[in-house]
This record gives structure tokens, C-alpha cells and sequence, in this order.
């Protein structure tokens, strides 16, 4: 399975700024290539994956590099909380679901 960094930290109720994320091949040394695949982030509260909070494509920024990033949204991470998510790859006959990352919202200074 492959896998993101494990741990963000989120501003509460910020938004306009990039989530960065590379994607890992299952020995978490070699990254994975994106190459012709579309990347979604797929955010949910611990318990409650039915609810997704953020379920949006990323944007590849260097498929080679397994690299990727989000534009975060107005609303999307609107209370303090630690969610849940994961990144979603998909090309032609294949969908690949990232290991779960955490994503701690926290009262911005």
C-alpha cells in the first residue's frame, strides 16, 4: 500500500494556501509515480468515514517525483479536530487508496 507524510498540521479556518503532499511506494523510501493518474483527497472525521469534509482532486505537481498538492478551501477545516484522510489515485483500471494520514486542525496564532 502506498503511502503520504503520516501528520499535518491545519490553521483552523485558513484557506488560498497548497497542502503538499508525495505519495511512497509501500517500502516508504521510493516514491511512487503519479504519471497519468488523477489524485483525490479524501478527508473524514475519525469514525464517521461516510461524511467526507474534503473530497477533491489535487493537483500532480511532479508525477515523477510522486508529488502532489491541495489548494485548501474556505470551510474545509472550519473546527478545531484531528480528521482522518487519504489520498486516492486512479488511472485507466486501477484506483489506489494512500495509507491514512492525520490532519490536526489547530487555533491558528
Amino acid at each position: 500500500m502506498t503511502r503520504a507524510k503520516n501528520q499535518y498540521s491545519v490553521p483552523l479556518n485558513d484557506y488560498g494556501y497548497n497542502l503538499a503532499f508525495t505519495v511512497y511506494e509501500s517500502d516508504q523510501e521510493t516514491v511512487y509515480a503519479l504519471t497519468g493518474y488523477t489524485v483525490t483527497l479524501k478527508v473524514w472525521a475519525p469514525g464517521d468515514e461516510a461524511t467526507l469534509i474534503v473530497d477533491a482532486e489535487c493537483t500532480v505537481t511532479d508525477a515523477a517525483a510522486g508529488t502532489c498538492t491541495y489548494l485548501v478551501q474556505d470551510g474545509d477545516f472550519a473546527a478545531i479536530a484531528t480528521y482522518y484522510g487519504e489520498l486516492e489515485l486512479a488511472k485507466a483500471g486501477v484506483v489506489e487508496s494512500t495509507q491514512p494520514v492525520w490532519l490536526l486542525v489547530r487555533e491558528s496564532a
